[in-house]
């Protein structure tokens, strides 16, 4: 890992490096209070041991978008005992997500509830980008604060890529039920009125999301 340089935000300690997977794959890395996360989605299309990993698209089958959105898994995939993640790594889990919700100003009362949570348009701390719109202008100040660099990958459901530029779905390793877990979700689309919330939610483990690893 490189030497990180150490910044400041809002009193929370953000440092920044870099670590590679099984594949020679270089990823950023930030650490966010005690946590130290993939600041990019992964991109690994092997397991730890070396064998293939069955989901792993890249939006719209375009290698243009690799780098800027990494790659697409089922949730069977995400949690495979096998590990998509580099070594040392997992993929973050609910209480992960919550405890970064926590750092970066989700209240605790709020963390636990499903649905669009967060006030003051903390969701664009850990967003790449969130231009203003029409109907809302935003503290450009604020955008990805935290050096997340969160980007709208969209999803994709069978044969088809959706929501490409207006949606980040963001698996989490947390069952919920036979055919559901749990995700987070940000939106950028100019429409929505959620864009500085994040989402938590269950749904169907057969779409294809991006994924962010947290060091073990």
């Amino acid at each position: 890992m490189s030497i990180p340089a150490m910044l400041s935000a809002n009193d929370i300690n953000v440092v920044e490096g870099t670590v590679q997977d099984v594949e020679g794959n270089t990823y950023r890395t930030v650490q966010i209070g005690e946590q130290v996360w993939l600041a990019e989605n992964l991109r690994s299309t092997e397991f730890q041991d070396g064998s293939k990993i069955k989901t792993a698209f890249i939006p719209d089958d375009d290698e243009q978008n690799l780098l800027k959105y990494g790659r697409l898994y089922d949730w069977h995939d995400v949690t495979d005992e096998r590990n998509i993640c580099p070594v040392g790594w997992r993929v973050a889990s609910d209480e992960d997500w919550k405890e970064l919700e926590k750092t970066i100003g989700i209240p605790e009362a709020e963390v636990n509830k499903k649905g669009w949570r967060g006030d003051n348009d903390i969701a664009i701390t850990i967003k790449e980008s969130q231009p203003d719109t029409l109907f809302k202008k935003f503290d450009q100040s604020q955008v990805n604060k935290y050096k997340f660099f969160a980007s709208a990958a969209g999803v994709k459901l069978s044969r088809w890529y959706i929501t490409q530029g207006m949606y980040t779905e963001f698996w989490t390793s947390s069952n919920a039920t036979d055919k559901d877990a749990y995700n987070r979700t940000l939106a950028y689309s100019w429409w929505n009125p959620h864009k500085g919330e994040i989402r938590r939610t269950t749904i169907s483990k057969n779409y294809m999301f991006s994924v962010r690893c947290i060091k073990n």
